[in-house]
């Protein structure tokens, strides 16, 4: 088993992107808002790093917080989710696409092997 990560700044993808997996026979994905780093230091009340100020003018103060989809599939599921997230979401070597990763999970309750 494995925990299916991907993270976008773009919602207009999510719900595609669920439905497409279930087409393709992947339930139980859950979805989250987030905030990457760098809105979350232009939010805070602390000191910003020196760096911060060149990079500041990249951000999009109005930008909407990300999304992040969360899955524990069968291992032979990860190269399906990653093609579905390729089909829906585009390349995502392009900028502002998102990132998907996977971790091995060890230890699971509540979820279904079928």
């Amino acid at each position: 088993m494995q925990l299916f990560v991907y993270i976008t700044n773009d919602h207009e993808v999510v719900y595609p992107l669920m439905n497409e997996l279930m087409a393709r026979g992947i339930r139980g994905a859950t979805s989250v808002e987030c905030q990457g780093m760098l809105a979350a230091v232009s939010e805070s009340d602390c000191e910003h790093p020196p760096m911060f100020s060149t990079l500041r003018k990249f951000l999009n103060p109005e930008r909407e917080s990300g999304k992040m989809i969360f899955i524990v599939m069968k291992d032979e599921d990860i190269p399906i989710a990653k093609e579905v997230v390729h089909k829906v979401c585009g390349d995502l070597r392009l900028p502002n696409t998102g990132i998907l990763f996977s971790v091995p999970v060890m230890n699971w309750e509540g979820v279904s092997l079928k």
